[in-house]
């Protein structure tokens, strides 16, 4: 949960993604986005991160778009940047 001040520096911002990002591109994913990417897909599990102009996160990262926090994210961001959790 405290990653996600990590991956999105303030709650407006959208986490940019590319095909670096998904494991099943072998030639060319980066571990540490790959971690990324998990985090995120659990945070999106939760409610608190949606992809932006696709449907799953897979598809986001594979098209290179992104994803953005939704309104529970913004309160879970504030609360993580404020240590409040």
């Amino acid at each position: 949960m405290r990653k996600i001040v990590d991956y999105f520096i303030s709650p407006e911002e959208e986490h940019k993604l590319d095909p670096t990002y998904e494991f099943d591109n072998k030639d060319i994913a980066i571990e540490a986005n790959v971690q990324i990417l998990k985090d995120l897909q659990k945070f999106e599990r939760v409610g608190l991160v949606v992809p932006v102009g696709e449907e799953h996160m897979y598809y986001a990262a594979i098209n290179s778009k992104s994803c953005k926090l939704t309104a529970l994210g913004y309160h879970y961001w504030n609360l993580v940047k404020n240590k409040k959790i």
